[in-house]
């Protein structure tokens, strides 16, 4: 029986599948290092190119009581995936398939179509300082590339494990660490 979504042409089986399929333990493995490795990174190129102001977000974030930030944590990671991976850069990347007739970048306009989307949907987490638009779309937009491309290599419940694991460390592990 052929599914109806995802678009059949793009190669994208259901999650299960290509977690079997494409090895369950490497796939665990690139979640758990994109979830580990995004927050610093994104920490330190937004010090680098935006004078760092992302930490005021996360003091801010962190004021919240703890059951309210697991809470957002978990809502976040698992709607955003399901929103701009399953609807956003499946629904691009078929279109762009339809027209291209080529499904490697199809798919790459899928991922930075909703990268782009992605950054764009957190201006307002950045409303009070420089640049909230240019900085949303770089930083959230490193994130958006790294699980759309898991999302499209190993699965939806991978990027949605990277996405909870980033998360989790911006706003749960970090501010214990680096905040008074």
């Amino acid at each position: 029986m052929k599914s109806f979504w995802p678009p059949a042409p793009l190669g994208f089986g259901t999650p299960l599948n290509l977690a079997m399929g494409r090895g369950w333990k490497a796939s665990l493995g690139l979640a758990v290092a994109a979830g580990l490795v995004l927050p610093p990174l994104i920490l330190l190129m937004d010090r680098a190119l935006f004078a760092g102001v992302s930490m005021e977000r996360v003091r801010a974030f962190v004021a919240q009581p703890l059951a309210t930030r697991i809470a957002i944590v978990g809502y976040a990671g698992i709607t955003e995936e399901l929103i701009f991976r399953v609807v956003v850069s499946t629904l691009v990347a078929w279109l762009s398939y339809l027209a291209l007739k080529k499904k490697t970048p199809a798919i790459w306009i899928g991922i930075a179509v909703a990268a782009l989307l992605f950054g764009l949907a957190h201006v307002a987490n950045l409303a009070n300082v420089p640049h909230p638009y240019l900085r949303a779309i770089v930083l959230n937009g490193i994130a958006g590339i790294a699980l759309g491309w898991l999302y499209w290599r190993r699965g939806l419940e991978w990027a949605v494990l990277a996405h909870l694991i980033a998360d989790a460390t911006l706003y749960l592990v970090l501010p214990a660490i680096l905040l008074p």
